[in-house]
């Protein structure tokens, strides 16, 4: 449970009721075995044939891999298996095209059966947002209704002292990388996500100095779903983008 500075007690019942679990990802600069978590580096493959490519052909730009197994649960996720996270291959971190995340629910440990490099990383490093490989370390937490959510603006603002506002926007900011919780848009908050139709922050990445990730100028992104299609674990309808300052 998150705690809540004294100075913001009087509103701690409001937080506690918008209160989500979520995951903290950090990260270590390191090369990684095909079923770990990771940032870059090779995703599981069993052959180049394996990998995804856009609607053109073209091979699709590798991010992350959560192995769901390492990662602490949270509600309505699979429990066990993997997670890969791929955008469109363009100088625009595919901001503009689909992205695709492929679960695999059974996966093995045999390094023998598996690729040990990724087959197209040498054809698009030059425009990735990051730049190490690097492993994911996981932490149980748990986040507040955001800064930038309506919610937030309605409730609080022009109706608490300057101090307590700037408090909660402190305490209500959704940044880092994470699982889970709220997301934070830099910019704007999408409106398919106010519709709700894309309710459950699946991945966030955010600024991190041991990969080097940065999307635009102090950016992150985002990969949203719906709760539903999360329970059923349907994940041919993702939403992503990302947003920068």
């Amino acid at each position: 449970m998150k705690k809540i500075p004294a100075k913001l007690s009087k509103f701690e019942d409001y937080l506690r009721s918008t209160e989500k679990p979520a995951v903290e990802i950090k990260f270590k600069q390191a090369d990684t075995l095909p079923w770990e978590s990771k940032c870059g580096g090779c995703p599981y493959l069993r052959s180049e044939a394996d990998y995804p490519r856009d609607k053109d052909g073209k091979a699709m730009m590798f991010l992350a891999q959560i192995n769901l197994d390492d990662m602490p649960h949270l509600e309505d996720f699979p429990e066990h298996g993997l997670l890969q996270f791929y955008i469109g291959d363009d100088d625009f971190y595919g901001g503009n095209s689909p992205c695709k995340v492929i679960y695999i629910p059974e996966y093995e440990k045999d390094k023998t059966a598996l690729l040990s490099k990724n087959p197209f990383e040498d054809d698009y490093m030059d425009r990735t947002p990051f730049v190490n490989e690097g492993k994911m370390k996981f932490k149980p937490s748990s986040r507040f209704i955001c800064s930038e959510c309506k919610e937030f603006e309605q409730k609080f603002e022009d109706k608490v002292t300057e101090t307590e506002y700037d408090a909660l926007y402190k305490i209500c900011c959704s940044d880092g990388s994470l699982v889970g919780g709220y997301p934070l848009f830099v910019q704007h908050s999408p409106a398919y996500y106010d519709d709700g139709l894309y309710d459950v922050l699946l991945l966030q990445l955010d600024c991190d100095d041991e990969c080097e990730i940065m999307f635009g100028d102090s950016g992150n992104c985002y990969f949203l779903i719906s709760k539903e299609d999360l329970k059923n674990k349907n994940f041919d309808n993702v939403e992503y983008g990302w947003q920068c300052c």
